[in-house]
């Protein structure tokens, strides 16, 4: 596949994501939170994407940098429905600066481990919010939820696993080392960041840590 055909390939890819939230947000009457977390998830996904599609840095940066103004004209202007909340909760624009900063740094230094920040915030935040307002179980002084915290541990592991089984060539005892360690620190991270700023936090932390990891060993 060439990288101009992943390149078109990816634009598809995140308008197909928000077109359908908007149409099942409209059919099932979702709510915008709802509909903005089947966004989140959804358009995480391109890193898998990025993987299979492009080789240069200067290229693969492309779709998710326009997002962080194209984001940002939505929120500004409400022009994706689905993906904006009454609160103006910049979360959408932060999303799309972890995504192209973690990009970058992928494709730049050839190390795919920092993309289990992106593969983090994708699974683990996403489900963490869903499942977490419906079983909250106990909430925390932040706001978060132990039910979301006990989502994101699972589904962040469940995530990353997937992700270094196709992407990477560990034993099975540094995956479990390292999954175990993206779920545990993403979760205190999840926990200690400020709602607002979490897509930011938890991404990039995450993503630096993976790369002095990967460095290290």
């Amino acid at each position: 596949m060439s990288q101009t055909t992943g390149f078109i390939l990816s634009y598809v890819f995140v308008f197909s994501v928000i077109i359908i939230a908007t149409v099942l947000q409209k059919l099932l009457r979702l709510t915008p939170d709802f509909s903005r977390k089947i966004i989140h998830i959804g358009v995480g996904n391109w890193a898998f994407v990025a993987l299979y599609c492009f080789s240069d840095w200067y290229i693969a940066i492309i779709p998710p940098l326009s997002f962080v103004l194209i984001n940002f004209l939505s929120y500004r202007y409400s022009i994706f429905k689905a993906m904006e909340l009454d609160d103006k909760n910049p979360g959408t624009i932060y999303y799309a600066i972890s995504l192209t900063i973690l990009t970058g740094i992928v494709f730049y230094t050839r190390n795919i481990l920092p993309y289990a920040g992106i593969v983090t915030m994708t699974w683990g935040d996403g489900m963490a919010a869903v499942i977490g307002v419906r079983y909250p179980l106990k909430t925390f002084r932040s706001g978060k939820s132990f039910g979301g915290l006990l989502a994101f541990i699972f589904f962040t592991a469940l995530a990353t696993g997937i992700y270094l089984y196709l992407f990477s060539s560990y034993s099975i005892a540094k995956s479990i080392a390292l999954i175990s360690f993206f779920a545990l620190i993403g979760a205190l991270l999840e926990i200690k960041t400020p709602k607002r700023l979490d897509n930011l936090s938890v991404p990039l932390i995450l993503g630096l840590f993976a790369w002095l990891i990967e460095t290290a060993i």
